[in-house]
């Protein structure tokens, strides 16, 4: 049993490596794309902060943590926006389920329901940076980030208009979503517009 996590374990970091070295791979479609080393581009998005003022260069660091130490700032854009993924996808899960507990005041349970329809669009979003990336597509990267942004954020309005959602354990969550929204966004324009 032992030897079979072991195994189990050992083809899932390969597979994620491997994951990680042709997506560095695909970010290379981008003229210009600026080569630098984990650190140098979470310095680069220092400009904002964090959830409760944890600064982005924390958060950054956190993110790309297993990324190859030097990449392109559009294969550091696309790990960002996985890891932004995932978080969305335990967000919505929670939201899902809260949504069903009948020990939710009514109202609440509304509101986290609206949140999950949101987040089906912010993955969307957020999956359409990833692509945009790949292929160096950035208009595409932004209609993206204005799309998973702005679904987010319509989950934080309604939380905030809703007696005891913005005390929410959610709210903390899709808080820290758009975060890591806007950090993969600050990576992937670390690329140079082209030259006209």
């Amino acid at each position: 049993m032992r030897n079979a996590v072991i195994i189990v374990c050992a083809m899932a970091i390969f597979l994620a490596v491997a994951t990680m070295l042709s997506t560095a791979a695909d970010a290379a479609a981008c003229a210009r794309d600026p080569s630098m080393s984990i650190a140098a581009a979470c310095n680069e998005t220092t400009a904002w902060e964090g959830p409760q003022g944890k600064p982005a260069f924390e958060l950054c660091m956190k993110m790309l943590h297993g990324a190859p130490e030097s990449s392109t700032a559009s294969a550091y854009g696309i790990v960002a926006a996985k890891a932004a993924l995932d978080s969305c996808a335990a967000t919505e899960r929670t939201a899902s389920k809260l949504s069903h507990d009948s020990k939710v005041p009514e109202m609440l349970r509304a509101s986290y329901g609206s949140c999950v329809d949101m987040y089906g669009l912010a993955r969307s979003g957020i999956t359409a940076m990833a692509d945009a990336l790949k292929t160096c597509t950035m208009p595409g990267f932004l209609r993206g980030f204005q799309d998973a942004s702005a679904a987010v954020n319509d989950c934080v309005q309604v939380l905030r208009h809703v007696n005891g959602g913005a005390k929410s354990p959610l709210y903390r969550m899709v808080l820290a979503d758009r975060d890591r929204i806007a950090l993969a966004c600050s990576l992937g324009a670390l690329i140079p517009e082209p030259d006209m």
